[in-house]
């Protein structure tokens, strides 16, 4: 199994978002599958470490079938 990364952050009602980046902006979304991967939980880790603070958006490890 191979294993990618994705971005998230907290909703205000307890569930999560997912970062995807859509023609220049950043979109959250409520899919998984909808979110851009990465290809390490450090690449992730870098790109949620560039939004701003009051997002707490984290990296997220993900298996995925080879």
């Amino acid at each position: 199994m191979a294993s990618i990364a994705i971005v998230a952050r907290s909703t205000d009602n307890g569930g999560l978002a997912y970062l995807a980046r859509r023609s220049m902006r950043l979109d959250w979304v409520a899919e998984a599958a909808a979110a851009d991967t990465f290809v390490n939980v450090r690449e992730a880790t870098r790109a949620a470490l560039t939004l701003p603070g009051k997002l707490r958006a984290f990296a997220l490890p993900v298996r995925q079938a080879a």
